[in-house]
């Protein structure tokens, strides 16, 4: 079963995006900041299939995880979720390999979307 790990500092939109993607058949494991994604991903448990970050939340942003992460050499796929409209590929951080961006409110269509077309 693939897993995707979710990290955004909302409860409520973790519980949204944990709900739409278990209906849809994915395993979900979430995390409130970056740092527990850092921590997770280097844990002994199953590497997920996916990140979706939160471009920022408090301790370490999406970001901070994801460029620590990248730095140690890992490459699972990632999403950054943004309440910016302007996040998009032209204003990605150049040192990262970000498989695509999401803005809030998010467009669930499209999550799951995304989400198919990363981890087929």
């Amino acid at each position: 079963m693939t897993t995707v790990l979710v990290a955004d500092d909302s409860e409520t939109i973790l519980l949204l995006m944990r709900t739409r993607l278990e209906l849809a058949g994915y395993e979900v494991e979430t995390a409130a900041d970056g740092q527990e994604v850092v921590d997770a991903v280097r844990g002994e448990g199953r590497t997920p299939d996916l990140l979706l970050l939160d471009a920022m939340m408090p301790r370490k942003s999406g970001i901070d995880a994801l460029r620590e992460l990248r730095a140690e050499g890992v490459e699972i796929p990632a999403l950054i979720v943004s309440a910016h409209h302007d996040a998009t590929d032209a204003n990605a951080p150049t040192d990262l390999e970000i498989s695509g961006y999401l803005t809030k409110p998010i467009d669930f269509d499209r999550l799951l979307e995304s989400v198919a077309e990363l981890t087929s």
